[in-house]
């Protein structure tokens, strides 16, 4: 099944009507969506806030799919066991039609990393495991993430964190740049214990979380495309390269996602050779 071209929501301003996002996105050749709920927290009079959650996200859902856009996946808010919109995310993933949603791991404790790779493992096992029910009624994949701070910047540790969790509605995203700022290369997915179900895809220059078009950085896109490859990635090509995109004018912003399109499409042919 050829791999289908997504990119976050989030390279549009909190509250951007998720009707126009589609249409716009969709009219530029993206073939589906990320929700970014984490966006959606902040958003003034946000929908994903009020009562009428489910309804909001059903009625998105279904515009996105008849534009040719439909959602995928999802971004939750906060981190895993400790945000009290983790269920409303999940079932707001669902109502979506997204199969996927990444949460991310507590890095955190008592104002200090955990840099321990085992209690990061233990806490954050422990604090994915009771929302499994609800992922599965809801049918969403829960989806942690490498991070930058603590155990949370290595890509192996998170992968030993689903293996210990050991649940098909649980897996990770790898996070491209947040690895490169850490010399996490193309080479580590190899290593990690399972390969990754979904991904971030974005660049930087090795120093910031720039969040770049693939390209505008350091990043070696061949050799990131040939170890998808090799570790067997069956997932789609999900961009998270939203940074450029905030930073310009809206009216700015087509020829933006035009080229973020270009280069996701460039991708995924490197991977599917």
């Amino acid at each position: 099944m050829k791999k289908r071209i997504v990119t976050t929501t989030a390279v549009f301003d909190p509250g951007y009507p998720a009707e126009k996002a589609a249409e716009r996105l969709a009219g530029l050749g993206f073939e589906a969506l990320d929700m970014a709920l984490d966006y959606w927290r902040t958003a003034e009079n946000s929908p994903f806030l009020t009562d009428g959650y489910l309804a909001w996200a059903q009625a998105v859902g279904k515009q996105a799919e008849s534009v040719g856009a439909p959602y995928t996946h999802s971004h939750a808010p906060g981190e895993a066991g400790t945000d009290p919109l983790i269920g409303r995310s999940i079932e707001t993933a669902g109502a979506l039609g997204a199969k996927y949603m990444v949460l991310h791991p507590i890095f955190r404790e008592n104002g200090a990393d955990i840099d321990d790779a085992d209690t990061f493992i233990r806490r954050n096992a422990d604090a994915v495991k009771p929302w499994l029910p609800l992922a599965r009624d809801s049918g969403v994949v829960i989806l942690s993430e490498n991070l930058l701070w603590g155990a949370s910047r290595d890509p192996r540790i998170i992968a030993r964190l689903v293996e210990s969790v050991g649940s098909e509605q649980f897996g990770w995203c790898f996070d491209t740049g947040h690895a490169n700022i850490f010399g996490y290369g193309p080479a580590i997915l190899p290593e990690c214990a399972c390969p990754p179900l979904s991904l971030h895809l974005q660049d930087n220059n090795g120093g910031g979380d720039e969040h770049l078009i693939p390209g505008d950085g350091n990043i070696d896109w061949d050799a990131m495309a040939a170890s998808l490859k090799a570790v067997g990635y069956a997932g789609d090509c999900v961009l998270e390269a939203h940074h450029q995109s905030l930073d310009a004018k809206d009216e700015d912003r087509d020829p933006i996602l035009a080229r973020l399109f270009t280069a996701a499409k460039d991708l995924r042919a490197k991977m599917e050779d």
